[in-house]
């Protein structure tokens, strides 16, 4: 097999005004087209992997190549194979026949012209591996294999290597050059905003080095032409050490540049933080799609920023539920998307960080950053001091013009799902200063039971222990009160941070016909919208001080740390609750029976507000009570905020119009 072939043409030979000419000549190939788009760098591993088993200089074959025959290709017409076959016969076939080499090599160029020039120099690469390690197999087999034997006889190859040893090593010795100056290539083009922050002079003369590389013209003179390519290798890389010093020192204030103005959409955001060295940097699992930043153009992006493993599996159903499978999603869906954004706890990517993030990112119904390990340095390190990212899971929310409008949705998220769009800081006290339903705040979302309770109006309480005793005693005390013809429902919903002592207690409720329960799973999501409300109201609370709802909130949220045994009453549509814990509930509930007479008159909940209350005076207090009319007129009970009895109303009409100056 004639692998070499030598003419008085020799680009080791060339004079500087030769040099300079031939690489004018190639630039005139470069006629990039941006829709041909190659994973040059998985196409690199690859022949690389291949070398190794042609010499063990090479290093071992990474497994995740190994495992996956799907290298990206995107934009071409035509199979990635038949590319390289094409380019492999131009080095290989042509290169037997009499011609003039320097042409033939210029059309080389030519068939490589729409592509990048990390893709010129990986394909060049592969073909010649490709052939390279046909070539290998067949004389490893030649002799124990009929079929290999045959197949080198119509090929024409030598039955003993002994033949070629000397041009073999010459030549790996070459691959290998070729594959160092081929990753320095890659890493050059892998640089983040070589324009931007680049001076011309960096440029100009790193690419004049890039574009020397006389290794992909032919293979011809071999030792000479290693000679030459080492010398090129190391001056490369001294050339992109000093652009990588320099982009690192630019790099940081250019992000934080970024942040300080507003654009006319977010795409110079996304394109700086996810897409410079990858056109197409999201991964969309549920349709099985690579997708560019374009995608989010005009959209409110929650940057969901946590680390590979996510969420537990239940709270990872819940965004989904709030999120994805929320009513308004259908409606405003295609406004907002979220975007995952993993970044592990330590600098490195390990193995099982990379496997938790395939595995959920093959799962999910949103975005993902397809390669987070490939992120820049400085990308990572203004998440994690600008954004305040602690390994805690946070949704950075960008607007359609690119301005951060919350450091963190995540509460938002949890309490509203869709509800809360645009998710801005201003729409969460805009929430809160709307919420009025205290029971549905806390349930929502989590058992359609509960929500029709709610929607019903019918009164009943969500209480927490972890005292199986306590808990028969407040079930002995709902019997006897719905024995008296009062309706009345519970559920139980378990405690803080439950352990699998919560699974005794469930199995007890059940054999012992107590109240309902919740499920681990939904037992968990309520608390975490309780951790929620206790973490969004630390934000909006001074905002929001005279809200009546996150009153109540906070009273719960002490009831909870405060003690292990607690209650919540109230009716479904009422904007008011009743919150007990410890010995409170027991005294209450031990009243109900004997108010069976105002429960019927008041409703349950507003006997019980009385009962609970101090003792009435005996003579009328005749303390008036002036109320909006749209309040005035409610239908529910109004207590004297004097005596806390039910007072009269009484209909008042004022009239405020003042008369004409000129009458």
């Amino acid at each position: 097999m004639n692998l070499l072939r030598i003419e008085l043409f020799d680009p080791c030979l060339l004079s500087s005004i030769q040099e300079d000419l031939l690489i004018k000549n190639i630039l005139r190939t470069h006629d990039p087209d941006f829709r041909y788009k190659i994973d040059a760098g998985h196409l690199l591993l690859v022949a690389e992997s291949t070398m190794h088993f042609i010499s063990p200089k090479f290093s071992y074959p990474q497994s995740n190549c190994m495992n996956s025959w799907n290298i990206e290709v995107f934009g071409l017409e035509e199979k990635l194979g038949y590319t390289i076959k094409k380019i492999s016969h131009e080095i290989f076939c042509k290169c037997n026949e009499d011609g003039n080499l320097h042409e033939e090599t210029m059309m080389l160029f030519e068939t490589l012209g729409p592509f990048r020039w990390d893709a010129k120099v990986v394909l060049t690469l592969a073909a010649v591996v490709s052939i390279y390690g046909e070539f290998w197999l067949i004389m490893q087999l030649v002799h124990c294999n009929s079929l290999a034997a045959l197949t080198a006889a119509l090929k024409q190859m030598p039955r003993e290597l002994n033949m070629l040893t000397l041009q073999c090593r010459a030549l790996n010795l070459l691959l290998d050059t070729m594959i160092e100056a081929a990753n320095l290539v890659l890493d050059f083009e892998g640089l983040p905003l070589q324009q931007e922050l680049l001076d011309d002079e960096a440029i100009v003369v790193t690419k004049s080095k890039m574009n020397s590389d006389s290794s992909n013209i032919a293979a011809w003179t071999l030792f000479s032409l290693v000679y030459k390519l080492s010398g090129l290798c190391n001056d490369l890389r001294e050339k992109l050490h000093t652009c990588q010093m320099q982009i690192d020192r630019q790099f940081p204030e250019k992000i934080r540049d970024l942040f300080k103005v507003a654009h006319f959409h977010n795409q110079e955001v996304l394109r700086v933080l996810f897409s410079l060295k990858n056109d197409l940097p999201l991964k969309d699992s549920s349709q099985e799609k690579y997708y560019g930043i374009q995608e989010l153009k005009n959209k409110v992006v929650l940057l969901l920023i946590s680390k590979p493993e996510l969420f537990s599996v239940e709270e990872i159903f819940y965004l989904v539920r709030q999120m994805h499978d929320h009513p308004l999603h259908k409606k405003i869906g295609g406004s907002y998307a979220i975007l995952w954004v993993p970044i592990p706890s330590s600098h490195t990517w390990s193995l099982t960080d990379e496997l938790n993030f395939q595995f959920l990112s093959n799962s999910l119904p949103w975005f993902s950053i397809r390669r987070p390990w490939s992120l820049h340095s400085a990308v990572v390190n203004f998440i994690r001091q600008e954004w305040i990212y602690k390994n805690e899971p946070v949704m950075v929310v960008l607007s359609t013009d690119g301005v951060v409008t919350n450091l963190n949705a995540t509460d938002m998220v949890w309490l509203w799902g869709a509800k809360a769009f645009p998710f801005s800081a201003s729409r969460e006290k805009e929430l809160w200063e709307q919420e009025n339903r205290i029971l549905q705040l806390l349930i929502h979302g989590i058992d359609p039971l509960l929500t029709n309770w709610v929607e019903e109006g019918k009164h009943f309480c969500i209480y927490g222990s972890d005292n199986i005793s306590w808990i028969r005693e407040f079930n002995g005390s709902l019997k006897k009160i719905k024995s008296n013809g009062i309706q009345f429902e519970a559920i139980y919903v378990g405690y803080r941070n439950p352990s699998k002592d919560v699974e005794n207690v469930l199995d007890i409720s059940i054999e012992e016909n107590l109240s309902i329960s919740l499920s681990t799973t939904k037992m968990k999501w309520f608390w975490l919208r309780l951790e929620s409300i206790k973490s969004s109201v630390a934000r909006v609370e001074q905002a929001a001080h005279y809200n009546k709802s996150l009153q109540h909130v906070l009273r719960l949220l002490d009831a909870c740390e405060t003690s292990n045994d607690w209650m919540i009453i109230g009716e479904g549509s009422s904007t008011d609750v009743v919150i007990l814990k410890g010995r409170e509930v027991q005294e209450c509930l031990n009243l109900v029976p004997e108010l069976a007479e105002n429960v019927t008159k008041l409703g349950l909940f507003d006997a019980m507000t009385c009962a609970m209350g101090p003792p009435l005076p005996v003579k009328p207090c005749y303390h008036n009570e002036i109320l909006p009319s749209e309040e005035g007129l409610t239908e529910e009970t109004v207590f004297c905020s004097r005596c806390k009895r039910p007072v009269e109303k009484f209909v008042v009409y004022q009239c405020n119009v003042t008369e004409s100056a000129e009458q």
